[in-house]
């Protein structure tokens, strides 16, 4: 069942990312140190893909909350009063008379659930893309491995992983503010996990996905002030 989705969903968006990349790389000459800049035209050029999706996502995501708000009074007015199957009776009673389902509390991971076959893709892809092992770009001396741009004695600290995770952080706050606390615990716990999921991988990757987190700053941004 997984290879069928597999095949389905990731394979075709995994294609797409090796057409760009192939083509990006003719564009810019194909030289070692190049391998980083069709990486970064591969993020953007994806990120402009996915934009009308998420923009999609953002609208009904949107609604879902301004919704669950206008109900918020009643619903804990309810909560607070009834108790046991009584208070279940009442809440079902009022969120069939305002047309609202629970179930649209999901609405509210339609990003999430967009972000992951594009991150299943790339990391399929940039993971075992033979051309990035031993490539140079800028202080990164390999995109095939982890960065280790700063070493302390025998340690070795990945800086990409971290920066990733710090832009990703200051869009999500600029983005959610305002927004309810389990939309913020869900979005800086996912943060946490790219980073971990992330750290120790080919830094090629991550440039990738440092680029699609600074596109997204600025799509917040430029969302922030348009509002």
């Amino acid at each position: 069942m997984l290879a069928i989705l597999y095949n389905i969903i990731i394979s075709p968006i995994e294609l797409v990312v090796e057409i760009v990349f192939e083509l990006l790389f003719r564009l810019v000459g194909q030289h070692d140190s190049n391998q980083g800049l069709a990486v970064i035209g591969v993020s953007l050029t994806i990120s402009l893909l996915t934009l009308p999706l998420y923009y999609r996502a953002d609208a009904v995501q949107q609604k879902e909350r301004d919704m669950q708000k206008r109900l918020s009074h009643w619903v804990k007015h309810i909560k607070k009063t009834f108790e046991g199957d009584e208070r279940f009776m009442m809440l079902q009673a009022y969120y069939r008379e305002n047309g609202f389902s629970p179930i649209m509390a999901l609405n509210g991971s339609i990003s999430l659930l967009l972000e992951i076959p594009f991150f299943i893709a790339a990391y399929h892809f940039l993971s075992n893309l033979e051309a990035l092992k031993g490539a140079s770009f800028g202080l990164i001396q390999d995109l095939g491995r982890a960065d280790s741009l700063i070493k302390i004695g025998g340690l070795s600290i990945n800086v990409l992983p971290i920066l990733m995770t710090t832009i990703n952080c200051i869009s999500s706050a600029i983005y959610l503010k305002g927004f309810p606390l389990k939309d913020k615990i869900q979005t800086y716990g996912m943060a946490l996990i790219f980073l971990v999921l992330l750290y120790n991988s080919p830094s090629g990757l991550v440039v990738y996905w440092t680029c699609n987190n600074l596109f997204s700053l600025a799509k917040n941004v430029f969302y922030k002030l348009k509002n």
